[in-house]
């Protein structure tokens, strides 16, 4: 059965002894973002806070900073991850209304509606205060009412009151449009949902699709949704935590330094606003924080998956030889880009490598040959060191539209792109790679030790 909310998936992980309970209290204030840090550079287990000073609410954290808990997220495996969003896309699953929820167990409206309320933490030394960094911001094109569904940073500015970071994304777009009518955009927060939704909610995909239909053909049934209290919005039922509120039209406070899924600090800045009119939540709730900086981080993971499944499906249909796309931790999310394929043409590698530099943020791309594992960088490097000549093989792409977070840039959102050619030249001999023979037919060495460790305590 599909993990129909948070909880669900924490159960889960604990049965399988991925998730350290943290029984001491431990303070919001940097000390929950450095048990984080240690966790996602040691591919440590996941968090559960039971005790957070100040508060009454537990925090769960760390939960997807390794790519095997994401696949176990997904129910999948890494073969067979890409079909499972590929079907997603193609065959989404509208949502369901329903009643009620458990997310509106409890409803504070009004004065009531108090952020300090939640033990949202303060991470990176340098940031402009607490934030909230996985909630799932749900809301509605004010001209035809299409629903998006994403993930931006929201910095805590007063009880109820968030300052949000979204230039270039979607959200973006349907203020605009709000403000062109010179009205408020509805918005509501959600924190601690169903893993699906988590992923959903980074897919790259055209204005206007909802991202909580691919979350649901994830699920492989529909996402359960409930009205709101206070906005015309509806929102996943089984959430933890939902803040309702409105972005104020032509209304821009400093908001910032936040440290950055970059691993920089970016700098403070005048964005738009969110006044908070709700917030409903489980009885007992959980919140669901995540570390943003230096790679690896769990929103660089949770952005592999969706985003890896649109390049592919995108150059699969123009390349038919495109056998994997990997974006690793190591390129911030973003910026580095490992693409496997079979080559059909000469130069057809090269033909990939301009049509991933023509998308935005994109700014090093490495095609490699079906052979090699995208998702293990040794391989990789050791294709780059062996299969390229850089005076033939490296191609570089100066003064391309970038991202406007890459803190190289000399110029705000302008970005030079590199394409490694680490395929064998094509239709010339080549030496032949180094095989073992009957490799899948040895068993389990970790279960084996595992076993010969167990036998030998009794």
């Amino acid at each position: 059965m599909p993990f129909v909310d948070l909880r669900d998936f924490i159960s889960s992980l604990a049965d399988q002894g991925e998730i350290l309970r943290i029984q001491t209290p431990v303070d919001p204030h940097y000390e929950i973002a450095a048990y984080i840090r240690k966790a996602s550079d040691t591919d440590g287990p996941a968090l559960f806070f039971e005790k957070v000073k100040g508060f009454d609410i537990p925090v769960i954290a760390g939960i997807f900073a390794s790519r095997r808990r994401a696949l176990m997220a997904l129910e999948t495996v890494q073969d067979q991850v890409l079909d499972k969003f590929l079907k997603g896309i193609q065959l989404p699953l509208p949502t369901k209304l329903v009643q009620s929820g458990a997310c509106q167990e409890v409803v504070k409206t009004g004065s009531d509606a108090n952020l300090h309320s939640l033990p949202i933490p303060t991470f990176s030394d340098k940031d402009g205060g607490p934030y909230i960094t996985l909630g799932v911001t749900i809301s509605k094109d004010p001209e035809n009412g299409t629903r998006n569904a994403s993930i931006y940073r929201l910095e805590v500015k007063s009880k109820d009151r968030l300052g949000v970071l979204a230039e270039g994304q979607h959200l973006a777009f349907q203020l605009r449009k709000a403000e062109a009518q010179n009205k408020p955009l509805e918005i509501a927060i959600v924190v601690g949902c169903a893993p699906a939704i988590l992923f959903a909610s980074q897919w790259k995909g055209p204005y206007g699709i909802d991202e909580l239909t691919l979350a649901g053909s994830i699920c492989g049934q529909p996402i359960e949704v409930v009205k709101c209290k206070t906005v015309d919005l509806e929102v996943p039922a089984s959430a933890e935590i939902v803040i309702e509120g409105h972005i104020l039209p032509h209304i821009r406070e400093i908001e910032g330094p936040f440290g950055e899924v970059s691993g920089y600090m970016s700098e403070a800045s005048p964005k738009p606003v969110i006044v908070i009119s709700a917030i409903t939540h489980r009885h007992q709730p959980i919140y669901h924080a995540a570390l943003s900086g230096v790679p690896t981080t769990e929103n660089h993971v949770i952005r592999q998956f969706p985003v890896e499944a649109t390049y592919y499906a995108e150059l699969k249909g123009k390349f038919p030889g495109v056998s994997n796309v990997h974006f690793p931790s190591a390129g911030a999310g973003a910026y580095l880009v490992v693409i496997a394929m079979k080559q059909y043409n000469k130069y057809e590698s090269r033909n990939v490598i301009a049509h991933m530099l023509g998308t935005t943020r994109n700014k090093l791309i490495v095609v490699v040959d079906d052979d090699v594992n995208v998702f293990n960088m040794e391989h990789v490097m050791w294709a780059i060191t062996t299969r390229c000549q850089f005076d033939q093989d490296v191609i570089i792409f100066p003064r391309l539209f970038g991202s406007r977070m890459d803190p190289s840039a000399l110029e705000w959102g302008v970005a030079c792109g590199m394409g490694i050619d680490a395929t064998r030249p094509f239709g010339q001999p080549f030496p032949e790679v180094v095989t073992v023979s009957g490799v899948d037919k040895v068993p389990d060495l970790h279960a084996l030790l595992a076993t010969q460790r167990s036998n030998k305590q009794s």
